[in-house]
Order: structure tokens, then sequence, then C-alpha cells
């Protein structure tokens, strides 16, 4: 069977929608929470700390050429280890997803339908992901090329219909606090844009050296949507509002008003999310099925499609029962978990994998 692969410009596309992903909509009140008026530079950070990452995640792509996530776990660990650390990183991806998937009819059944029942929601968006994982992941870089000019015109409609209410002192005083508080803001921020997931689709890049700077291009350029996103959060709404509110992003959206004529045009913003959510959602569905074909050697993965998406959805029940709950979560559990599989591990493998490299050699 021929293996499918993806062009430069559809893999830079899919970087940039996991990048923005959840995050459009959840990071300003984060980084708000923790530090204060200097939230934009906690975004900041946070890029420079993903980019940071995906230089780890190239490096390790380097040692085993062509091997995507999981086939690098064996590689570098040999197959009994490297398929119990899959294993780890598989349960990783699906109690993430799901997480997701709850976040986003939480989202939606208390802002915009409150009538409509959250597992409705869920489901149908879930429909959505799994007839994508069934026509491949072309079909979906396809749909990422589609999707990204309209995205990228309707975010430069928010910003520039948002510059009129711009409240310059809002984000003064500049370090009121010290740096301490923009640093444990912009670390937390950075565990969620999981740009490890890219790690399973790389080796379908056409060209690789082009794919590594589409890697980092698509994570710098979600980066600077985030922070502009965080930034006019506090310019325009303030430091209080932007903290309090749960998606503090569509009360953003909420307050344009040009001329008392263009208004309540918060469906602009949701349909970012929208768009940028269903790549994430799916590139995670993708990853589950690529992750499970490599650990037990299957010759096709689409007999799992549907029990991982009744696993998904259960999981999305279960975990998001309300948001003062995954916030405690979020807040308690998520930071270390979460660093655990995208900073500490691949970091030691990185080393495992130069040394075994230089031992070989000699």
């Amino acid at each position: 069977m021929k293996t499918p692969s993806i062009t430069i410009d559809q893999f830079f596309i899919l970087t940039f929608g996991l990048t923005m992903g959840t995050s459009i909509l959840v990071t300003p009140s984060g980084l708000a929470g923790i530090a204060r008026e200097d939230a934009w530079l906690a975004a900041l950070l946070s890029m420079a700390i993903n980019l940071l990452m995906v230089c780890i995640y190239i490096v390790l792509t380097r040692l085993y050429p062509g091997s995507n996530l999981f086939e690098l776990f064996e590689n570098i660990l040999g197959k009994w280890c490297g398929k119990a650390l899959s294993l780890f990183y598989l349960f990783y991806i699906l109690i993430l997803t799901g997480t997701l998937l709850g976040n986003l009819g939480f989202f939606l059944t208390s802002e915009m339908i409150p009538e409509t029942p959250i597992e409705a929601t869920q489901i149908l968006f879930l429909i959505a992901a799994v007839v994508c994982a069934r026509l491949g992941i072309v079909v979906l870089a396809r749909v990422g090329e589609l999707m990204f000019p309209f995205i990228i015109v309707l975010f430069l409609v928010l910003v520039l219909t948002l510059i009129p209410q711009i409240h310059l002192d809002f984000i003064l005083p500049i370090f009121d606090d010290g740096i301490a508080p923009i640093i444990k803001a912009g670390s937390h921020a950075a565990v969620f844009q999981e740009l490890l997931i890219m790690m399973v689709f790389i080796p379908l890049v056409q060209e690789k050296k082009k794919g590594e700077r589409a890697y980092l291009g698509g994570a710098l350029l979600g980066g600077i949507f985030l922070t502009l996103l965080v930034l006019l959060s506090v310019l325009v709404l303030g430091i209080e509002q932007t903290e309090n509110s749960s998606f503090p992003a569509y009360a953003l959206a909420k307050t344009i008003n040009v001329g008392n004529f263009l208004q309540r045009v918060e469906g602009i913003l949701v349909m970012i999310w929208i768009l940028t959510f269903f790549i994430k959602i799916s590139l995670l569905f993708f990853s589950m099925l690529k992750g499970m074909r490599v650990v037990f050697g299957l010759k096709e993965e689409g007999m799992l499609i549907n029990t991982f998406s009744v696993l998904i959805i259960l999981v999305a029940w279960e975990t998001y029962v309300n948001s003062v709950y995954i916030g405690e979560i979020i807040q308690k559990v998520w930071f270390s978990y979460a660093l655990l599989h995208l900073v500490f591990v691949p970091f030691l493998l990185c080393l495992i994998g130069i040394i075994k490299r230089r031992l070989l050699r000699k």
C-alpha cells in the first residue's frame, strides 16, 4: 500500500492548527491569573518554550529519519521498552482528547446553545473526526489548506475591530511582581499546545529539511496569534475580567462595536476556534491510531476507529465534570503530567539516542 504524503504547506498549517486548538479560548485567563498585567510577556515566553521543544523534537527525528514518534521509541529503547512507552503515551493522548472534547461541549452549551444537551454536541463533533480518520491524513491536510485563509482573514478582522477599544494603561505596570510569575505562567501555558504530536506525521512530509522549518514556522505563527489574543484580552477587557472569565477571548469578541453597526461578531472567534479545534482533535485521533498500529503490528488501523471513538466519548463524559474541577486538575496535576511527556521523556530519549549512535560508530 502506498504511504500517504503531505506537502510542506500542509504540514505548516496542521502545526499551526494544533498550536491554536483549544488554547485560543482558555489561554488568556490562565496567563492573567498568574502573571496579571504581564500575561502578554508570559505568552511570549510560552511561545519561546514551545519553539525550544520543537527543536528537541527535530533533533530526535534526525536520529532515525523516516520514523514516527512511536517507531522512535522502539528504535531508541528496544522493542519491548519502546512498546511500553508507546502505551504510556497513548494513554496520555486518550485522556487529552477526551478532555478537549469535554471542553468543546462545555463551551458550546454554556455560551451559545444552552438548551442543547452537552452530549449531542460532543457526539456530532466526534462523528466528524471519525469520518476524517476514515478518509485519511491527506484529506485532513487538504481541509486545513482550505480552512487556513479563512482563519487568517477572520483573525485579522477580529484584531482590527478591537483596536479602537484598546486601553494602554491596562498593561501597566510592567514587571510589577517581578519575573517569577511570568516564568510560571509561561511554562504552564507551553504544555497546552502538545506540539510533540506532529512527530507522528513528520515522516509523511515530502521534503524533510523544509518540513522541519514548517514545524518551527507553524509553532511560531500559532504562538504569535495566541500572544496577540492575550495582549488584546488584557488591553480591552482589563486584567480582572480576563482573569475571572472562563472564556475571555469569547468575552473579548463580544465587546466589538464599530459605529453601532458592526456588533455581536463573536461568531468570528468561534469559527476560528472550531476550525483549529477540528484540526487538533483529528490529529490526536490519527496519533492514537498510528500508535496502536505500531505497538501491535497491525496492517490497518481502520478497525480501531469505532473502538477509540467510544473510548474518547466515555473519557469526555467522565473527566469533564465541570469547569471548576478541570481548573483544579490543570493547576495541580496536568502541568507535571504533560511536562513529563512533552519535555523530560523526549529530552532523555535524545540523550540516549545520541549516546547510542556514537557507541555504534565506535
